[in-house]
């Protein structure tokens, strides 16, 4: 069980305010005292899934320009000036969000403001600074993706199940569409975007209230809204459930098998955080099936693991994989997965399996709550997706509330859904 203390831990009414500026941009404050400092971040709503073939990766390239300097800064100065005060900062674009954030002694947190402002709506473009980064984005696909057989595949499950469109575009982008983002395409992207009616800031940690209501309203106030626009259209696709497989270099053969998974939204809520226990049940630790019955009892998998996104605001994928160990055949370790699910359906839960997958899920999440950064950053995912903060007030509440059925209903629309199976092979 989860003791009462530890659940108040996840509760934010009591110490987070929220708050819009008269340029919409959004405000949200957690109080949060056990150390002399904050962490400051902006989020805006735009990411992968808000591009569309032919600047695909264009978010992310922006996120790289966005320390090349402003009107008031030199590039690479804002990294400059944070680090002189003792702080780190770094920034991330998803397939959702794009953002920016900094860890800072809270004596400077002005300094963090002053600096994160600036570059809303100021950025500079310099046609040299962005061909010079666009070879480091282009470096970092070939590392990340392209000499990554898993990561290779990956991208061609996305693309197949999900099309050039919405969550099935790479958030990297393809190499032929970062070599050819121009300026006019980022300061489009960025004028549309990047606005106050487009943001949440979020302060986390150790700061006076009134005095940082104050400094946020002289660096972000003025900042004049704009009217974002949509700009990708949605394509229509096939989908095409053909298998995947290829030769590449790997120590040992891995299976993929994607499914499709609906977004998320509250009326279905239940369902998706039965599904979140569901994967705890079958892979969350080295207490869950795959590990005790393939992995260790049965010894048909080197390792399993599982791909899931709780939150998402469209249509994704949930990708299950494993390694067979040597002399067993890949779709004996396919059947086998099937088979625990199969299992599950037929016998049920173990005595106390349930109420001891709910406790694991809920203190790893408990856990993670420690860090105040990661306060910001699930606050933060949560606003700029379109949900709400106060999800994570319920989260344990309606984890409890899953039972034993809820986890069998989710269970037999993965057995029963078509998937994409993916095998990787080791080159010969």
């Amino acid at each position: 069980m989860i003791p009462a203390s530890a659940e108040s831990s996840l509760k934010f009414s009591d110490r987070i305010e929220e708050y819009k500026l008269s340029n919409n941009l959004k405000v949200i404050l957690i109080k949060d005292s056990r150390s002399p400092s904050v962490v400051s971040s902006i989020w805006y709503k735009v990411g992968s899934s808000y591009e569309y073939e032919g600047i695909t990766g264009i978010s992310h390239v922006l996120e790289h320009m966005m320390f090349k300097g402003t009107s008031n800064t030199q590039p690479g100065e804002f990294s400059k000036k944070i680090k002189e005060v003792g702080g780190s900062e770094n920034a991330f674009t998803g397939r959702d969000f794009t953002g920016y954030y900094q860890k800072i002694h809270k004596d400077f947190l002005e300094l963090s403001l002053k600096l994160e402002s600036d570059r809303m709506s100021n950025l500079v473009f310099n046609e040299n600074e962005l061909k010079s980064e666009k070879e480091v984005v282009k470096e970092e696909r070939r590392l990340r993706t392209d000499d990554q057989p898993i990561s290779k595949v990956f991208e061609k499950i996305g693309i197949q199940a999900l099309g050039m469109s919405g969550y099935g575009i790479p958030i990297i982008g393809t190499m032929k569409d970062i070599e050819n983002i121009n300026t006019d395409e980022l300061k489009k992207w960025y004028f549309n975007f990047y606005v106050p009616n487009n943001a949440t800031l979020i302060i986390a940690g150790d700061f006076d209230i009134d005095n940082t209501k104050e400094l946020i309203q002289k660096y972000y106030g003025k900042i004049p809204s704009r009217n974002v626009k949509e700009l990708a259209t949605k394509k229509d696709y096939v989908l095409s459930y053909n298998d995947i497989k290829v030769s590449d270099k790997v120590s040992e053969p891995l299976i993929l098998l994607s499914f499709k998974n609906k977004s998320f939204d509250l009326k279905n809520k239940k369902e998706v955080y039965a599904m979140e226990l569901l994967l705890e049940l079958m892979d969350g630790s080295s207490a869950s099936r795959f590990t005790k019955n393939l992995v260790d009892t049965k010894k048909i998998a080197l390792n399993t693991f599982i791909s899931f996104d709780s939150y998402s605001r469209e249509e994704n994928l949930i990708t299950i994989g494993g390694s067979p160990r040597t002399g067993i055949n890949p779709n004996t370790l396919k059947k086998a997965i099937f088979d625990e699910f199969h299992s599950f359906i037929k016998n049920g839960l173990l005595d106390d399996e349930l109420s001891n997958t709910k406790s694991r899920l809920l203190a790893s999440n408990i856990y993670k709550f420690d860090s105040v950064f990661y306060q910001a950053m699930q606050v933060g995912m949560l606003e700029t997706k379109g949900f709400n903060w106060k999800l994570l007030d319920e989260y344990i509440e309606d984890i409890n509330n899953v039972t034993e059925s809820d986890l069998v209903n989710v269970a037999k629309k993965i057995v029963n859904d078509n998937y994409i199976y993916s095998l990787i092979e080791p080159k010969l």
